[in-house]
């Protein structure tokens, strides 16, 4: 017998998400150094380097969290000196999260509010430079979860064609469907937990006119230590990622990705290497 729903959806964006975590998390082909680090005052502090897959850039990005009376405060500053800084709630008003992110320059400002109930997530957002409000909702009963989602451009008076997405979570797997512009485009998503230590994903989508991609997917725990992940899609290009803690507070990751249509093609394959630290 299902057991019967006791906690709020899953919010309209992460319907599929395991299958989309396995088949797309971790495959990032920059270098990329994390530090993370928490004061004696409270202050979380994250410092992420990174160099570019595409152009080999250099990138450096320090992050502020610190809980200041009822609101969390994270404040962004990256190395061309663009600052963001964001204030959360969801004390102020139960099963109800507030949001707010400003960008230094006046580039962005965002509010939202989110809310969760047993069996209904509703996320709203706010884009004061763009004029557009954003909705979506997402309804569960029995292991089944429908949701969908719009937004308007007051500015245009105009709103967006909604996307509709719907979920069924089985004991050890998960099927999961997303259509969007009126069936133009199409993602169909499969998650299975074979076993404690190894789970497979597959999806199918179909974008426009351009007919249908297939991508097959794979992880294994190998121990408490180190995993491996890989996949393979429909226009041969095969990627895998290894993942190991080094020592207590350090992990390494390292990806690459072979474009088997292109073995002899410069420039045609890609690396990645991450360190993450959290002192």
């Amino acid at each position: 017998t299902q057991l019967e729903h006791t906690m709020a959806p899953a919010k309209f964006g992460d319907i599929g998400k395991a299958g989309n975590n396995l088949l797309g998390d971790d495959y990032k082909y920059e270098g990329k150094c994390e530090v993370k680090t928490k004061l004696e005052s409270g202050v979380n502090i994250k410092s992420t380097f990174t160099r570019s897959e595409k152009d080999g850039s250099i990138g450096a990005v320090l992050e502020l969290k610190k809980a200041v009376s009822i609101v969390d405060v994270t404040g962004k500053l990256d190395h061309k000196g663009d600052a963001t800084l964001t204030v959360e709630n969801s004390t102020l008003v139960p099963k109800l999260k507030l949001k707010a992110d400003v960008a230094a320059n006046g580039s962005s400002t965002k509010v939202s509010a989110d809310y969760a109930h047993d069996a209904l997530m509703t996320c709203s957002s706010l884009d004061l430079n763009k004029s557009v409000i954003a909705i979506n909702s997402s309804f569960a009963t029995n292991g089944i979860t429908v949701g969908a989602s719009t937004s308007f451009a007051y500015g245009k008076g105009k709103w967006a064609t909604p996307a509709v997405a719907a979920m069924y979570d089985g004991s050890n797997f998960q099927l999961a469907a997303n259509v969007e512009n009126v069936g133009e485009k199409i993602n169909v998503t499969y998650h299975q937990s074979v076993s404690k230590d190894v789970a497979l994903a597959l999806n199918l989508a179909q974008v426009d006119k351009k007919g249908v991609s297939l991508s097959l997917g794979s992880s294994y725990k190998i121990d408490k230590d180190s995993t491996v992940k890989a996949k393979v899609d429909s226009t041969g290009v095969l990627s895998a990622v290894y993942q190991q803690k080094i020592r207590p507070k350090m992990t390494l990751k390292v990806s690459g990705q072979v474009n088997t249509t292109k073995l002899t093609q410069e420039n045609a394959h890609k690396i990645g290497v991450a360190l993450l630290m959290d002192y």
